[in-house]
């Protein structure tokens, strides 16, 4: 009986340990399951925006000069004025002028002293026309040499540059700075209220640009401000090199303060589309890539999910590649892996 007590005693000890190693192996499982935090994708309406890198360049630009060589005389403007369309901004030495209109009094002469006889009928049709050629020719003369004495401002603007000073000859120097005009000219005039935006737009990007889209302008030298535009112009041909187009924008600039060649960023307003969103801090990036993910939780199911990044709105990004509604991991995504069991704690 003694024997048969001790062995029912061995019997429930053993019992008993393994009842408690299976409770302590249960909790230590419990223990190894990660606790996340999930949140479910939302679906937004926003206006997808394209930005780029562009360069402010005058709404009109000239080199003033003339079609003849001469000396400059006066320069009536100084750089940094204003003039308005019509003034007379540079006059040369008419030497050439005085030559041509003592050629045009002589041939004048001759002309109206053959009208008189043919008058008369003392000469031929022919001898007439000769001489009335020779007298509209040199009428056309005078006027285009007056026209090469005097310079006029063809538009509104600005002087921006003297490429010449008084009592020096001009002949045809070309204004040689870079991403400006590069024709020649006594003075460069430029037209600076509006100005332009110039942006380069490669061909997978130029599907969205169209004309009349909102943009928004962001200067490098002016920090905190924003000028507001359309797209006015898109170059119908593309660079067999960089596979890019221009584009412009028109900005106002009526205090002037916008000066060509000033370094720009220019966001570019698109249609309102509807996208799947999700907070940042929900999207893990591959470490030594540019790829990101989302972890999505499906019974209780780790399943990681690549998305592509469209468009940051404060804290949350537009991506693609997820739908509206889905389980996604918000607090604790480092701790997980594809098919690893969790514990949602705020379920």
């Amino acid at each position: 009986m003694k024997r048969l007590i001790l062995l029912f005693t061995a019997a429930a000890a053993l019992v008993f340990v393994s009842c408690s190693g299976n409770k302590q192996e249960q909790a230590q499982s419990e223990v190894n399951v990660p606790l996340v935090s999930t949140i479910r994708v939302e679906e937004r309406t926003f206006n997808p925006i394209l930005t780029f890198t562009g360069t402010v360049f005058a709404n009109k630009e000239a080199n003033l000069g003339a079609t003849l060589p001469g000396k400059v005389e006066k320069i009536y403007f100084e750089e940094g004025q204003m003039v308005k369309k019509g003034d007379l901004i540079v006059e040369l030495s008419d030497e050439m002028l005085t030559q041509a209109m003592i050629e045009h009094e002589t041939i004048k002469k001759d002309f109206e002293r053959v009208s008189r006889l043919r008058e008369k009928g003392s000469i031929s049709e022919m001898e007439y026309d000769h001489v009335k050629a020779k007298y509209d020719a040199s009428t056309a003369k005078v006027e285009m040499v007056k026209k090469n004495t005097q310079v006029y401002a063809p538009f509104s603007g600005i002087i921006a540059e003297r490429m010449m000073e008084e009592g020096e000859v001009y002949f045809l120097n070309p204004g040689l700075e870079p991403g400006y005009s590069m024709r020649s000219g006594i003075v460069r005039l430029m037209q600076i209220d509006p100005a332009t935006v110039k942006f380069d737009v490669n061909e997978k990007d130029l599907i969205h640009i169209r004309k009349g889209l909102p943009v928004v302008v962001k200067l490098d030298g002016m920090p905190g401000k924003t000028f507001q535009g359309k797209v006015d112009r898109i170059k119908p041909m593309l660079s067999t090199t960089t596979r890019s187009t221009s584009v412009e924008v028109t900005i106002p600039n009526s205090n002037m303060e916008v000066k060509p060649g000033m370094f720009a960023f220019v966001d570019v307003m698109l249609p309102e589309v509807k996208s799947a969103v999700v907070p940042l801090r929900s999207i893990y990036r591959m470490p030594g890539t540019s790829d990101d993910f989302v972890f999505t939780v499906v019974n209780d199911t780790v399943h990681r999910v690549k998305v592509e990044r469209l468009q940051t709105i404060g804290e949350h990004v537009a991506v693609r590649g997820i739908d509206a509604g889905t389980e996604i991991i918000l607090e604790g995504k480092n701790r997980v892996n594809d098919g690893l069991k969790v514990k949602v704690s705020n379920r």
